[in-house]
């Protein structure tokens, strides 16, 4: 099999210039580099095609194809990796109990099958970069293969064994992987997503919009006050481009601090007045770390990470990590434009990401539902149910940091990097641990483990606070903080991994194997 190696980076601009490796452009030059802003209002939201599961046989077969795709981005023409040609990939419904079926065809141009150690060669119209190994970095965790693949539910809670989802096989251009995830009966319901995976490839694939929503319904969608509402889903993405308006080079990465929704740049969402509407956020970016406000309204809160809350809160600003998700429901403000802003979060400021415009009336006014939505001590078989005390068979302390200096670092969880041949953490299923998180660095770490959601008791110094006994899945570790949390190991063994959803951090080392024996 051939490596392909490219140039490390680390967050914010840590390679420029002479460092990162040029990219010999096969793909065409599209000759526009990385736009401003447009002006407020920009074009109406686009929102991702639906496809839902038969309710009579309990199944959604879904065909999903990795390829390129040419399309205008901001008013300029890209030519990114995608999921079936275009920016807005297909939001996956399905209820608890209902099978996935999921055809994954890698149609990205294959690697040619000899490489010089520098420069690149063109394979089927398309090219791809190689460069000599980097001092102090070889092997797995130097960012390459980027036109390899795999498929991961985030979020979801089902077997990581093949044919579901495992994230340690490999899709090799022109290869066709079949998954088959059995969702369980007492699964919660709540907004996930799926996004490629293949480590040393994951954030150049998800920064250029290989991510979907994927949405479990249940019983609040029923609730009188919520179901009938206007249903919005935005993916928050990164989509960086170069001055030919690809995505070929890791430094390329760093382009820019902007936020897309569906492949818009500012779009325009519009409401009425005395309308309530449900937004569902999926944070699809590779490291942008948001902080969202309207107008001085609240949201109420309905869940996050793909959890409901038991009752709804009022908020106003949620704080979405790479990674995380939040639904809740928005009561237009006052007629006239208002910003979706961004916020500022460890030295990054995002500006509007979206404009509200309020025109007209709605025909029958109302205030967002407030009040009860799940019962954790009765629903989803207690999956949610807290986490006691007498359940804790285990403790640990993990540390996210680095080793090696600029520009040859390697991120590294407690001290070391990535290794497929690891035999990582181990637990038994059946078990409950309580882990405390600290981050040894100067950047922010969002915490992410597959298969299993756990429980947030403590959490240091975040832009919004998280209330102690949330359920997620994603937690973010300030530099130089700590995150306390208790986790079940339910329903699968098997072999999975957590890791640093700052995608460059995970494809340089910030991740581990977990395995969770019978």
């Amino acid at each position: 099999m051939t490596t392909i190696f490219a140039t490390p980076l680390g967050r914010r601009s840590l390679f420029t210039g002479a460092s990162a490796l040029a990219l010999v452009a096969g793909l065409p030059s599209l000759g526009l580099t990385q736009g401003a802003s447009p002006p407020s209002g920009g074009d109406p939201l686009l929102e991702p095609e639906t496809v839902t599961a038969n309710p009579d046989t309990h199944r959604l077969d879904v065909a999903i194809d990795a390829v390129y795709g040419y399309y205008d981005l901001n008013r300029r023409p890209v030519a990114l990796r995608s999921y079936d040609g275009g920016p807005r990939p297909r939001t996956l419904r399905v209820r608890a109990g209902d099978t996935l079926g999921l055809k994954l065809a890698n149609r990205l141009p294959s690697p040619p099958p000899n490489l010089a150690a520098h420069g690149a060669a063109a394979a089927n119209g398309h090219l791809h970069h190689v460069s000599a190994p980097v001092p102090g970095m070889t092997g797995l965790n130097v960012p390459h293969g980027f036109n390899r693949t795999n498929m991961h539910l985030h979020g979801m809670h089902v077997s990581p064994r093949s044919p579901a989802d495992n994230v340690l096989l490999t899709v090799e251009p022109g290869q066709v992987q079949n998954y088959s995830y059995a969702i369980p009966a007492t699964h919660p319901c709540g907004l996930n997503f799926y996004h490629a995976h293949e480590h040393g490839s994951v954030a150049l694939q998800v920064a250029s919009g290989m991510a979907g929503a994927l949405i479990v319904e249940g019983k609040v969608d029923g609730i009188e006050g919520i179901k009938g509402l206007k249903d919005v889903v935005m993916l928050l993405q990164s989509l960086p481009v170069d001055a030919q308006g690809q995505l070929e080079q890791y430094a390329t990465l760093d382009t820019g601090t902007q936020v897309y929704i569906n492949g818009q740049r500012n779009p325009t969402i519009r409401m009425k007045r005395g309308e309530v509407q449900r937004w569902r956020l999926v944070n699809a970016t590779h490291d942008r770390f948001l902080t969202l406000t309207l107008a001085g309204r609240p949201f109420v809160a309905l869940g996050f990470d793909g959890n409901p809350l038991e009752e709804t809160e009022d908020h106003k600003a949620i704080f979405l990590a790479p990674g995380n998700r939040a639904e809740f429901l928005v009561q237009a403000p006052e007629p006239g434009s208002h910003a979706l802003e961004g916020g500022t979060n460890f030295g990054v400021a995002y500006g509007t990401i979206a404009t509200v415009l309020v025109e007209g009336e709605v025909e029958r006014p109302a205030e967002p539902y407030r009040g009860p939505l799940v019962d954790y001590a009765k629903d989803f078989g207690g999956h949610l149910k807290p986490v006691e005390d007498g359940e804790i068979v285990k403790g640990r302390r993990v540390g996210f940091g680095q080793v090696g200096t600029l520009p040859y670092w390697t991120w590294t969880i407690d001290g070391e990097p990535f290794a497929m041949d690891e035999k990582g953490f181990t637990a038994k299923l059946g078990s409950a641990e309580e882990w405390v998180l600290t981050n040894q660095t100067n950047d922010p770490h969002p915490f992410h483990i597959h298969i299993n959601p756990f429980q947030v008791l403590e959490a240091d110094g975040l832009p919004v606070p998280v209330k102690p006994g949330r359920w997620l899945d994603t937690i973010t570790i300030p530099p130089h903080g700590r995150v306390r949390l208790r986790t079940r190991y339910v329903d699968y063994d098997g072999v999975y991994v957590f890791h640093c959803h700052t995608l460059v951090h995970e494809d340089q080392g910030m991740m581990r194997l977990f395995t969770v024996e019978a």
